[in-house]
């Protein structure tokens, strides 16, 4: 039965300290991204270095436990020196990667909302204002209409009837003939005190007119002032509630943090009295989370190393025999192939001086006059 359950075991082990380099591996490709700017050169660079670790844990592992081959000392530190840098590196970008997605999670979404919330704030108390300006703009030109039309009925009151009287003893003159004439000094002295009157009351009415359209234009020139004051006011606090809003970070509010770590946060609250704050916890979940991912890479591949220790030595002495005999095996045949040659070379330097022997053998020959029977001729 444990013969048959090993081997699942074992091949369960593997996927899964394969799903955690691979999870590891994305999150690290993740945050290198945001680094780096450039996906591939982010991905290569996170499966070489994810690569690499559960390599260097297998490979010390192994040589680690191994007597055939001297580890050194010097070998071992400047191994695990490597390997607590990559995993350091491993847990340090799936803790970035895990706080950035656990620590206020909503706050942009928060902002954008508190944004649009100010600026629909200010359009509403710019309409509300606008309108309050406009009815006291109303209110006040009805006020100087209602005054101006009182000062014209005085001035009417003021000179009207007099100019009517003066009319009718000017009338009533005409009948008092005097030599069928009835122009004379009275006549002419009613008639000039009516003209005066009259202009009298058109210099009244003109200078009214003028008072009227000073006031007027003042008060226009005071309400167009206090409009563009308030509006200025307004668009100040605006401007610096939208800068403090960008400002913000948002510490301690509800509304952009983790809804589970606000909720575990304030379970905490009822029990203990000092808590940690959402973003404390937030830290040290996402640190627990990278570094017990770390060690489950770790774990796994040491596991896996390890049981497999008996087996991995006898192929690694396997393979040094048979790199032996081969390098023998070729040594004696290149040491073959110069005792050939030495062979051919003495063999070649033989057959040389033999033949340089009979050349000079003939040549003899032929200096004592050549061969007998043409001598005996």
């Amino acid at each position: 039965m444990l013969q048959r359950l090993y081997p699942v075991t074992w091949a369960l082990l593997l996927i899964l300290g394969l799903l955690l380099f691979a999870v590891a591996a994305v999150l690290e490709g993740q945050v290198l991204y945001a680094y780096l700017d450039s996906l591939w050169l982010a991905l290569g660079l996170a499966v070489a270095l994810e690569g690499l670790k559960v390599l260097v844990i297998v490979m010390h592992r192994f040589l680690h436990s191994q007597q055939t081959v001297r580890y050194p000392h010097t070998v071992r530190g400047v191994v695990l020196g490597f390997r607590w840098m990559l995993l350091g590196l491993s847990a340090a970008c799936s803790l970035m990667y895990l706080a950035g997605h656990l620590d206020r999670p909503a706050l942009e979404q928060v902002r954008g909302a508190d944004l649009a919330s100010a600026q629909a704030r200010f359009q509403a108390d710019t309409e509300r204002e606008r309108a309050d300006a406009a009815a006291r703009r109303t209110d006040a030109l009805a006020a100087l209409d209602a005054q101006d039309l009182r000062e014209r009925e005085a001035i009417a009151a003021r000179y009207l009837p007099a100019i009517a009287a003066l009319e009718q003893q000017l009338d009533a003159e005409m009948d008092n003939e005097v030599g069928g004439v009835f122009i004379g000094k009275r006549y002419r002295a009613i008639e000039q005190r009516l003209a005066d009157e009259k202009a009298a009351f058109e210099r009244a009415r003109t200078e009214h007119d003028a008072n009227v359209a000073a006031r007027r234009a003042e008060l226009l020139a005071a309400l167009d002032g206090a409009e563009a004051a308030q509006t200025a006011a307004r668009t100040e606090r605006r401007d610096r509630e939208l800068a403090a809003i960008r400002a913000s970070g948002y510490e301690g509010d509800s509304r952009v943090e983790h809804a589970l770590a606000r909720a575990f946060v304030n379970t905490l609250d009822a029990v203990f009295p000092e808590p940690p704050t959402v973003l404390q916890f937030t830290f040290f979940l996402a640190l627990f989370l990278s570094v017990t991912m770390e060690l489950g890479i770790w774990v796994s591949f040491e596991l896996l190393t390890t049981s497999r220790l008996p087996v991995l030595e006898a192929w690694h002495r396997a393979a040094l025999v048979a790199d032996s005999k081969a390098a023998e095996t070729a040594s004696a045949l290149h040491g073959f192939a110069l005792d050939g040659e030495l062979v051919k070379a003495r063999v070649r330097r033989s057959r040389e001086a033999i033949e340089a022997g009979l050349r000079e053998g003939a040549e003899d020959k032929l200096a004592d006059g050549g061969p007998g029977p043409a001598r005996a001729a």
